[in-house]
């Protein structure tokens, strides 16, 4: 359990500037990072407050974390505005039938879906660049899913199982 806190510490953190930056995803837009929400977004005061906390992070650490954080909230300055110019006209060409446009603003959508997932990407892999093994190990499992890679999940309250041994003949 503690470390799934430590992961969606890790993930608000790294996600937040874009989270701040862009409203949730739209209809079918899904997201490639995932992360849970928390006061202040996904890279707010708080989260990089529990991620020090968690992680144990030193001064070092906490400078890359605020630093990666503010890089990737300036990168992607703008994006939510051209999310919701683009959703608006995706609407319109979807009342009028305009299916080229149709097409032209869904691949504006994916561009800008795109560039978000990316640069949250490298926000992360600079936060995870500065953690030593032990803070490493205490996110690693986490870190697949993070990034949208399916795996079993325990349900919860239960303890992940074994796979049946197959039958001995």
């Amino acid at each position: 359990m503690t470390s799934r806190c430590v992961w969606m510490a890790f993930s608000m953190a790294a996600l937040a500037a874009a989270q701040q930056a862009a409203p949730g995803p739209g209809p079918g837009l899904g997201g490639g990072l995932r992360g849970g929400f928390g006061p202040g977004g996904f890279a707010g005061p708080m989260s990089e407050r529990r991620l020090t906390r968690e992680l144990n992070l030193n001064a070092a650490q906490q400078n890359t974390v605020h630093t990666a954080l503010e890089e990737a909230r300036v990168m992607l300055q703008g994006t939510a505005e051209q999310e919701r110019d683009l959703r608006t006209q995706l609407a319109t060409a979807v009342k009028s039938g305009d299916e080229a446009s149709i097409d032209r603003i869904s691949q504006g959508l994916a561009n800008l879906q795109q560039q978000r997932i990316a640069v949250q990407a490298k926000a992360m892999a600079k936060i995870y660049g500065s953690l030593n093994a032990d803070q490493k190990t205490q996110i690693d499992r986490q870190l697949g899913r993070a990034l949208g890679a399916q795996g079993p999940r325990p349900r919860a309250g239960r303890a992940p199982q074994a796979p049946p041994a197959p039958p001995q003949q």
